[in-house]
């Protein structure tokens, strides 16, 4: 087995080998390093391969941990996502919930088609966002392991009566389509273990040694699987660090990592606090801000990367400043540090900041990355053809059959599906059984010639697929073969101007076939395609910078760090400024940014910007003050400039001022900026406190008087 190097503590966590065991990794303290050495470990001392399990959550750690085992000691173990895993479990033993195992797995957008759907079927009206806060509260009701019997005695006021009630048939149409949503596979995995427990205890014989990698991200459906399937040997080790669990909006549960020895009792705890990534003065502010929050683990990181460059704070007048600045500091580095743009990052809190950082760059002509942007797999092209692949699969998927059908167009008008899938469900019928046997004439259902025809040489070709999938056809022939019995491409050829854009996507997707291995199985192949998320997916062609929310940055590191728009009600996000846990949350975030810089972190804000379509003057981040100032360099801080004079502009303070759409108001500071004059305005009507700046607001003089 090669060997590798370990500090004391890493190794304690590798030759813990029995009972459960939390090790707390903090930030750049080679925590994949601790999981598949401790993995090579239980192999070398005669556990089986094959009784080892280890979860992550993305599909790019999981393919990089397995990976690393076999370059340790040429071994292959079940490393995977807690979704891919809980597919595998139910490819196996779904029957037992009385589902077939050929089920499909449904990405966002065919999940919110199905909800819009069950909406309009049940009666209700589609209004603006309806679809998507229902979907939102279907997924979270999944995660958080309530069934629709369930939500429907906590959610029982007048106006849940929509959600409760889509929700109760949303999943019904799930079962009828044989198909599973992305929260399913949790939610039924969590089913099939407490109401089966003899199968259950199939996996927990299978796998008798369990190891989970940022245990802080767990939700209920994830803390409960894996508490089941160790209940009885309770061989858990648990990877993970409260100070960077971020994803409460997601539904993890901070709790599942701080009380993790009241779940297990007589667990071992062992603290990981050196870190290989950060230089020391960086390190140290990120653990003097992050000491400020109350739900944590005490710790201490410590670098012997050296002391490094001091933290550097900028605050501009506007936020084009800010950009302005970040564009010039990130061509000073490229020239004189040896930098190439792969290795900087720009972290915003929102995706709305992107824009004018994007502007800049574009100008400057500086190539760019948007991480967690649209996935590949999320395109028109590509969710066409996985749709025809999986009605090869699938007969009773009837979304996807809705989006093939009409690729070309065969004449299936939103009338006549509606009718075919009203007769499906009285028929309790597969819809592609269904129409078969309506060509043969052996149902009542109607068909103008033009669907007959159509319907005929679309038939033909998911058959004449099927045959060839059970011919073991190379999985990028297949995707020809589909696209040509299809006739897609005359489909594309349809909109000139994009064809060439999509035919390249398609493309993509026959080389993505090429490369999928040996195991080519078409519903592995789409399921990997359902489970993979944007961020797997962001692959810059070219040297990039790379732009993203600080949410899309957990994992990666940097030489060059920017962490813009840091001031108050934009970070911390105004949304959890009233929330103590809010809060602690949006800490941590700021503690995650912090931790991904290598060598230079500038935290940078501005005194002015354009917020919610409203300008605004801005306040400093608390959690730039949170940091100790012998760790911090202020670079030339550009703060409001309040004059001494009553006079700013053509407006004093005191004065009686009209706006157009505010009314009227009071002046009660004036001040200069990068803009020209602003006023803070007390409007009367609203009882509140405006920033306007004199050129755009167009305030007017009035003799009223508050």
């Amino acid at each position: 087995m090669t060997q590798i190097a370990l500090n004391d503590q890493q190794l304690e966590a590798v030759h813990t080998i029995e009972g459960p065991l939390l090790v707390l990794a903090g930030a750049g303290s080679g925590k994949t390093r601790i999981v598949t050495a401790r993995i090579a470990h239980l192999i070398e001392i005669g556990v089986p391969a094959s009784e080892i399990l280890a979860v992550t959550f993305t599909n790019k750690a999981a393919e990089e941990m397995r990976g690393r085992i076999r370059s340790l000691c040429q071994q292959s173990v079940l490393a995977s996502t807690f979704h891919s895993l809980c597919a595998r479990i139910l490819r196996e033993s779904i029957g037992a919930l009385e589902y077939r195992s050929d089920f499909t797995i449904y990405d966002e957008k065919d999940s919110e088609q199905l909800v819009k759907t069950c909406i309009e079927m049940l009666g209700h009206k589609v209004e603006k966002g309806l679809v998507r806060s229902v979907r939102a509260a279907i997924s979270q009701a999944k995660n958080d392991l309530m069934s629709p019997t369930d939500f429907a005695q906590v959610f029982n006021a007048p106006q849940d009566k929509v959600l409760v009630e889509t929700y109760t048939s949303y999943q019904q149409k799930l079962k009828e389509y044989n198909a599973l949503d992305f929260d399913d596979l949790l939610f039924l995995t969590v089913q099939l273990f407490q109401k089966h427990p003899k199968v259950l205890e199939i996996y927990q014989k299978r796998w008798s040694f369990v190891l989970i990698d940022e245990y802080q991200d767990t939700n209920a459906a994830q803390y409960t699987i894996a508490q089941l399937l160790t209940q009885e040997h309770q061989n858990i080790c648990v990877v993970g660090d409260p100070d960077q669990s971020i994803y409460s909006w997601r539904g993890a549960n901070i709790n599942n990592i701080l009380n993790f020895e009241n779940d297990y009792p007589g667990a071992k705890v062992i603290k990981l606090e050196q870190n290989y990534r950060t230089t020391s003065s960086i390190l140290q502010a990120a653990n003097s801000l992050i000491e400020n929050n109350t739900a944590r683990y005490e710790k201490k990181l410590w670098s012997a990367l050296g002391e490094g460059e001091k933290v550097k704070v900028f605050f501009a007048g506007s936020d084009r400043e800010e950009a302005q600045f970040v564009f010039e500091r990130l061509a000073s580095h490229m020239r004189n540090d040896d930098m190439t743009l792969n290795d900087a990052v720009i972290f915003y809190r929102t995706n709305a900041q992107s824009r004018i950082y994007e502007d800049l760059l574009l100008k400057k002509n500086i190539p760019y990355v948007i991480i967690g942007g649209i996935s590949f797999y999320q395109r028109r092209e590509i969710k066409d053809i996985l749709a025809m692949l999986r009605l090869i699969v699938s007969d009773a998927d009837f979304l996807s059959f809705v989006r093939a059908i009409n690729t070309p167009k065969r004449g299936f008008g939103p009338t006549t599906l509606a009718k075919l899938q009203k007769a499906a469900e009285e028929n309790v019928q597969p819809v592609l059984q269904l129409l078969d046997e309506a060509l043969r004439g052996m149902h009542s259902f109607k068909l103008s010639k033009r669907q007959r025809e159509g319907l005929f040489e679309f038939l033909e070709a998911i058959y004449a697929l099927r045959n060839l999938v059970k011919e073991n056809i190379p999985l990028d022939e297949l995707i020809i073969e589909t696209v040509e019995r299809m006739k897609y491409l005359e489909y594309l050829r349809e909109d000139p101007d994009t064809f060439e854009e999509r035919k390249e996507n398609v493309d993509e997707l026959i080389a993505k076939a090429s490369e999928f291995g040996e195991d080519g199985a078409l519903h592995t192949f789409l399921e990997e395609l359902s489970l993979k998320s944007s961020s797997d997916e962001a692959k810059a062609s070219q040297e990039s910078i790379k732009l993203m929310t600080l949410h899309n940055g957990k994992g990666l590191e940097f030489h060059l760090t920017f962490m813009v728009g840091m001031e108050e009600e934009l970070f911390p996000h105004v949304n959890s400024k009233d929330s103590f846990e809010g809060l602690e949350e949006e800490r941590r975030l700021c503690y995650v940014g912090m931790t991904r810089a290598k060598r230079h972190l500038y935290m940078t804000g501005s005194t002015y910007r354009v917020l919610w379509g409203s300008p605004k003057i801005m306040s400093p981040s608390r959690f730039i003050n949170e940091l100790p100032e012998a760790l911090v360099t202020f670079l030339n801080r550009a703060p409001e400039t309040t004059l001494s004079s009553e006079q700013v502009g053509d407006f004093s303070v005191g004065e009686t001022v009209l706006h157009k759409n505010f009314g009227t108001g009071v002046i009660r500071k004036a001040y200069s900026t990068s803009m020209g004059p602003t006023y803070d305005v007390f409007f009367h009507e609203d009882n509140t406190t405006r920033s306007l700046v004199a050129k755009y607001a167009k305030l007017s003089p009035t003799t009223h008087v508050l």
